[in-house]
């Protein structure tokens, strides 16, 4: 990633948490980020009918397939999400493609198959890495996280507390280097810095 990237992240997850008036150690809604972006979500009931055979191929059979697809078009924004999959999920996904739309993201190589399937031929893995690191700044600032690993260093709990998956936790946690300046402090090779952040926390 580009230098200095990841700390425009940090700030740029701030910032949009205060617009909101969301805490930086509480949970955030992704939903209320995507109204404020004015970027309407839906799922594929909300587009297919129930007795459509698609509802049933997208949401059951080749759920593991996809998380969501952002459609833009004559300054409409809609993000659709796999309703197949869970809460902790889709707060990911709508992130993710919330943090495509934050930065700007295009896609110009869209695709329609033959069988009438919308498909992306190419794949921009830097952007997918863009996306990655400023959703999980949304969901779990370094700041927030850092306070509440202070309280309780328990990735369940901390998963439950911000309202994400275990998974995102923990790897917030090594991708910030919050775990390692604990493992430091506990071994008294830092400053009073630790100290000092959790008795404010």
């Amino acid at each position: 990633m580009r230098r200095g990237f990841k700390s425009w992240c940090e700030r740029t997850a701030a910032e949009y948490r205060q617009t909101l008036g969301v805490p930086i150690t509480a949970a955030l809604d992704p939903r209320i980020l995507a109204e404020h972006l004015d970027v309407r979500v839906l799922m594929p009931e909300d587009v297919l009918g129930p007795a459509d055979v698609s509802l049933t191929q997208l949401t059951v059979i080749g759920r593991d397939s996809w998380s969501a697809v952002t459609i833009s078009q004559r300054g409409i924004r809609l993000v659709i999400l796999n309703s197949g999959h869970p809460e902790t999920r889709l707060a990911s996904s709508l992130a993710h493609e919330l943090a495509h739309i934050i930065l700007n993201h295009t896609s110009e190589d869209a695709r329609v198959s033959l069988e009438g399937f919308l498909f992306q031929s190419k794949f921009d893995e830097e952007k997918e890495k863009e996306a990655d690191w400023l959703s999980a700044c949304l969901l779990l600032p370094r700041e927030g996280l850092f306070r509440m690993y202070c309280r309780t260093p328990r990735p369940e709990v901390l998963a439950t507390h911000f309202r994400v998956s275990k998974a995102l936790v923990n790897w917030r946690l090594r991708s910030a280097g919050i775990t390692r300046q604990a493992k430091h402090a506990l071994a008294g090779q830092t400053d009073r810095s630790w100290e000092v952040s959790c008795r404010q926390s």
